[in-house]
């Protein structure tokens, strides 16, 4: 609960609030163990006084400062440096990621009578991160209006001086949503003969990627990046910064109707883009609404996050219902090269969420690879009926996931989100119900956007129907038309959400979130006074808060839902870091193959998302599905599973047409994975050579808890051994692969003996028992610790030493070994079993 503290008068604050955070003399102190950072509300104005390091000793801040903030009402500048604001309030609120949240809030007393501006900043333990946001409030009857500047948007929030120390400093923009972007550098289309089509984007998956640009900045030199990250580095300091938005890199074609360009996948999923002609001129940079900009001067180099487009409308009125809100941000400093990677993944896993439940590790299936079987002859949405889903259900629980997703079927008709009349005439209860008896979310797909041009809300609310520039419906996911989301439909769509969450709905994709660019005015992005452009570009920064605020606004009400985005398409424009506030992302459907491919080629696309995005966003945000099945002549299925253990955890396709066996070999290898996740999820994974390469590992462990998996493939036959650097004490044993430990290292002698081949290893903890199979020359199918007893099954036959400290009583087999060794050497009792392939021993003591 917040503690508010109201002020008549600007000066004169003394308050300590927690050892993290004080107002006092003026001066908002925000403290944790690497840093000190300070705002100074001296003399009427706003600044950052300092960002101290405490490690280094080190101030990062420079004397010379220009204004933190910047932005235009009503014709006049309105900057933080100007001495034109008084204390009104100051509030905390404790995170349940950890962190503090401090809202100051101000009033302006001179240009922009009546503005008052909420400041939003958040400080997190052990970290030098700050998240910070703005929000302008109209608390009377003020005529307050964000305006241009010279014609053009102006509003700039942070902007940090930051001490120069070099000659030349480099900026390092990170950008995370290039659509086919070419993973060759170099690339030169004239020197051979090459079959890459445009449909299969074989040479790049199909998929959005990560695109790193490096430049050196010299003296007064300026830069803009997209970003949503950029590094700029100094010869004595590193300084991150980001914002909270989405949209593509680029625009890739996706505006109204580019008919020649839209999807359109020969035998994998068509008219998943825009049909209708807006009559807007396409440019390339037509969905970078926000700039991560800087300039280097004489003593400081500025960097800040400004607004390019759509993020007000010239005149756009700040009232007491309608405040207006920056997107958040955050900054922070470093020393070391290594230690981005960590910041970025303690960002985007912990600091930038508090819904806690969508970073849940979570294995799932879904319906759709089972409506596009190719043996499926009922139709694709014909098959999904009660009996049938059912049936699925069943299989699915032998394959141990956590999560159903019942996809495009269920539903009455596209935008009509309730169940199908004739195909589940007992509406979803029964599907609901079998789930949750066999302990499964239920889960269920939604095309936000989509609407049936038959259906009564259609009918009813034509003002919201998207159209062309002859003003006919434009064609959406599956040709149906689509209605504007930032608009009065956004209250009806959310409550659909929460009549499916009282059926018993946690989990929802949202899918065909697409760059529809609404050009409708007298919405809620722009009336009929501005340019279909105005209009257009509003909408677009717009679409990202909208659909977050949904996610949060369904979060609220049931805090175990969790939402995913789905990103599959080059038009799938809620791409960044926003969503991330609330939920996951949905990366790929089939990348460079197509639906029914049981071999090892489409799991290879999967793999392309983890690999390429490792160490930039947590791999366990991205859901991606593959085929469990055992299919001659690919007999794929370990290495099928192991890409969907590594992340993306999903599966899809027909279970009817796997033997139970081949189901419950699946789902034993998932609950090996699920005894480990708890221990990992949270932490970044370790990524080995490229997709393809020999060999490709995958480390996921926690080290100082001795728990974790390894999970390898190789494109060639070979032999390899692997090591992981780890507390070897607090190690019980490893599944599924020999192995040996020494030290602090743990061996793993990995054999490909096929292309195309993958191993796993899973390393199970010993909670701090001390007892400790320390090498195995056979795999071992299970290791179960009890109070006083330990059971071992092994897969094959070898030979299993166990360690055991102190031990002071006598050992027995209850189920004995074919052989057994025991001595005594430094306080531990070793033990050397013989095993035999397939059978348990029971040690007791």
């Amino acid at each position: 609960m917040r503690t508010l503290l109201l002020f008549a008068i600007f000066f004169s604050i003394s308050i300590q609030v927690s050892s993290q955070v004080s107002f006092r003399n003026n001066i908002l102190k925000m403290e944790n163990e690497l840093t000190v950072q300070t705002l100074s509300f001296e003399n009427g104005s706003i600044k950052p006084a300092s960002v101290f390091s405490k490690v280094k000793n080190q101030e990062l801040l420079s004397e010379t400062a220009s204004p933190w903030f910047e932005f235009v009402i009503n014709g006049e500048i309105i900057t933080s440096s100007q001495k034109s604001w008084k204390f009104v309030s100051f509030t905390t609120r404790q995170l349940n990621n950890g962190g503090t949240e401090v809202i100051v809030t101000v009033q302006n007393t001179k240009n922009a009578k009546g503005l008052q501006v909420e400041i939003l900043r958040q400080i997190f333990p052990n970290s030098s991160l700050i998240r910070e946001k703005l929000i302008l409030i109209n608390p009377g009857k003020a005529s307050l209006t964000l305006k241009k500047l010279n014609g053009k948007l102006h509003f700039i929030f942070p902007r940090y001086s930051l001490k120069e120390t070099g000659t030349i400093n480099t900026l390092t923009e990170t950008r995370i949503a290039t659509f086919d972007k070419e993973v060759v550098e170099d690339y030169n289309p004239a020197l051979t003969w090459e079959d890459r089509t445009h449909d299969f984007n074989l040479a790049h998956c199909h998929m959005f990627h990560p695109d790193i640009l490096k430049t050196d900045i010299p003296a007064n030199g300026k830069f803009n990046a997209k970003g949503p990250f950029v590094t700029y580095q100094t010869p004595s300091y590193s300084w991150l910064m980001a914002y909270e938005h989405a949209s593509q890199d680029k625009n890739y074609g996706s505006e109204f109707g580019n008919a020649a360009r839209k999807t359109s996948v020969a035998g994998i999923d068509a008219d998943q883009g825009v049909t209708g002609a807006s009559g807007i001129a396409e440019k390339e940079d037509d969905f970078w609404f926000l700039s991560l900009s800087g300039e280097r001067k004489n003593n400081a180099s500025d960097l800040f996050v400004e607004i390019r487009r759509g993020g007000y409308l010239d005149g756009e009125a700040i009232t007491t219902a309608k405040p207006y809100e920056t997107v958040w941000t955050a900054s922070a400093f470093f020393f070391q090269p290594e230690e981005e990677k960590a910041i970025v993944h303690h960002y985007l896993w912990d600091q930038i969420t508090e819904n806690r439940a969508s970073r849940k590790s979570h294995f799932y299936y879904n319906t759709w690879g089972m409506q596009r079987d190719a043996n499926n002859k009922t139709g694709l949405r014909d098959i999904f009926t009660e009996a049938r889903i059912l049936e699925e259900i069943r299989y699915a629980s032998e394959l141990n996931v956590d999560l159903f997703v019942l996809d495009d079927g269920w539903e009455e008709t596209m935008g009509v989100w309730r169940p199908h009349s004739k195909r589940l005439p007992n509406g979803l209860a029964p599907l609901v119900n079998e789930m949750k008896n066999r302990n499964i979310i239920p889960g269920i797909w939604l095309s936000p956007m989509g609407i049936d041009s038959l259906s009564e809300r259609y009918k009813n609310h034509p003002e919201w129907v998207l159209r062309d520039k002859q003003g006919r419906p434009i064609r959406a996911q599956w040709g149906f038309p689509a209605f504007d989301f930032v608009s009065g439909f956004y209250d009806l769509f959310v409550a659909d959400c929460k009549k499916l969450i009282d059926d018993g709905i946690r989990f929802f994709k949202w899918d065909a979130i697409n760059t529809f660019n609404s050009t409708l005015p007298d919405l809620q992005h722009g009336s009929s006074a501005y340019s279909k452009e105005e209009i257009r570009d509003r909408y677009g920064y717009l679409l990202p808060f909208y659909v977050t605020r949904a996610m949060r606004e369904l979060r609220e009400y049931s805090p175990e839902v969790v939402i995913e985005i789905d990103l599959t398409e080059k038009e799938r424009c809620v791409i960044g870091l926003m969503p991330l506030q609330e939920g996951k992302l949905f990366w790929m459907n089939n990348g460079a193959s197509a639906y029914n491919d049981y071999s090892t080629v489409r799991t290879k696309s999967m793999r392309t998302v983890i690999n390429e995005y490792a160490g930039i966003i947590p791999t366990e945000l991205f859901t991606q599905a593959v085929y469990p099945h055992q299919v001659r002549p690919f007999d794929a299925q370990r290495y099928n599973v192991n890409t969907t253990i590594v992340a993306g955890r999903g599966f899809w396709g027909n279970l009817q047409a796997m033997s139970q066996p081949q189901r419950l070999r699946a789902g034993e290898m998932l609950a090996k994975s699920k005894r480990v996740l708890p221990y990992i999820s949270a932490l970044p994974m370790e990524v080995k050579g490229k997709i393809g390469s020999s060999p490709e590992i995958y480390t996921h462990v926690n080290r100082s808890q001795s728990a974790g998996q390894v999970i390898a493939f190789s494109g060639s036959a070979m032999n390899y051994m692997h090591t992981v650097e780890l507390s070897t004490d607090s190690c019980l044993a490893v599944l599924n692969h020999a192995y040996r430990m020494s030290g602090k290292t743990l061996w793993l002698p990995f054999q490909f003996i096929t292309p195309d081949a993958s191993r796993e290893a899973f390393i199970i903890p010993n909670n701090g028992t001390g007892i400790s199979i320390r090498e195995s020359s056979a795999w071992l199918r299970n290791v179960t610790l009890n109070l006083n007893s330990m059971e071992i099954e092994a897969g094959a036959t070898g030979e299993s030493v166990v360690v055991f400290p102190s031990l002071t009583k006598e050992l027995s087999f209850s189920v004995p070994p074919t052989e057994y060794q025991v001595k005594s050497e430094d306080n531990h009792t070793y033990v050397t079993l013989k095993l035999e392939a397939e059978k348990k021993v029971m040690v007791k003591w």
